[in-house]
C-alpha cells in the first residue's frame, strides 16, 4: 500500500504547515458544503489563520485551491491504481471486465476508513466533480496515469462490437456512478450511520453494476410510447 501525502500532517499544531492546513479544510468544507458555497476567506478562517487573504496568496483563487486539493490525494490514488494494475498485468489468465473495472473503483475505496472517520476525499470529488477545474484537470492528466490507460485500453478490447463513442460515453458515465456511490458510503460510515453496509460489499455490488452498464447491448436509442 502507498502513504497518504498528508496523512502524518495533523489538522492543526505548529508542525503542520499552512498550506497543508488549508487543503485540508477546503477538503472538508468542500465535501460538505459544496464549492459554491465556501470562500477562500472561510478556509483560511477554518485552518485557524487570521489573516483573511492567506488562501488567496498561497492557491490564487478556488480553482487554484481545487486543483491544489486533487494534486495532493491524487497520487496515492493513482500510485495504488498502478499496483494493482501490474498484479493484473503479471496474473496468467485471459482480463475480464470485472478485473478492469476494479481497477477504477477499489483504489477510490480504499481511501475510505473503516468507520469513514476523518475522510472526505470522495466526497470532496462528488462535489466537484462538475466544477470546470475538475474537469480540465481530469482531462489534462488522465492520460498520463498509465494504469488508467491501460485499464481502457484492455477494457476496449474485450468490448470489440462498441463504437469508440458508445464506450466513451459509457465510460464517462461508469465514472459519474462510481464517484457518487462511494461518496455516499464515505458519508454514511462518517455520520456512523447503522444502516451501512460494509465498504467491501458496496464495491462488490458497485463493481457487478459498472459491468452490467459497460457490457450492456446498444440500445435503438427510442423511447418507448407512453
Amino acid at each position: 500500500m502507498t502513504v497518504d501525502p498528508l496523512a502524518d500532517v495533523p489538522a492543526g499544531g505548529a508542525r503542520a504547515t499552512t498550506r497543508a492546513r488549508m487543503i485540508e479544510a477546503a477538503e472538508r468544507l468542500f465535501a460538505e458544503y459544496g464549492v459554491e458555497a465556501v470562500s477562500l476567506r472561510m478556509v483560511g478562517a477554518a485552518a485557524g489563520q487570521r489573516n483573511n487573504s492567506v488562501a488567496q496568496y498561497h492557491f490564487g483563487s478556488k480553482e487554484g485551491l481545487i486543483a491544489a486539493i486533487i494534486a495532493a490525494r491524487s497520487p496515492t490514488v493513482d500510485a495504488r491504481r498502478q499496483e494493482l494494475a501490474d498484479e493484473l498485468r503479471r496474473a496468467d489468465r485471459p482480463l475480464l471486465p470485472e478485473d478492469l473495472i476494479r481497477l477504477l473503483v477499489v483504489p477510490l475505496a480504499e481511501t475510505i476508513g473503516a468507520s469513514g472517520t476523518g475522510t472526505c476525499y470522495l466526497r470532496f470529488l462528488a462535489n466537484v466533480m462538475d466544477h470546470p477545474t475538475f474537469v480540465r484537470d481530469a482531462e489534462s492528466t488522465g492520460t498520463d496515469q498509465p494504469a488508467l490507460r491501460w485499464m481502457r485500453r484492455e477494457l476496449r478490447a474485450l468490448l470489440p462490437g462498441q463504437s469508440a463513442a458508445t464506450f466513451r460515453r459509457r465510460s464517462q458515465w461508469a465514472a459519474l456512478i462510481a464517484f457518487r456511490i462511494l461518496a455516499e458510503q464515505e458519508r454514511q460510515l462518517a455520520a456512523g450511520d447503522d444502516g451501512a453496509e460494509p465498504t467491501e460489499q458496496v464495491v462488490g455490488e458497485l463493481v457487478a453494476t459498472l459491468v452490467a452498464l459497460m457490457t450492456a447491448p446498444v440500445g435503438n436509442g427510442t423511447l418507448p410510447p407512453r
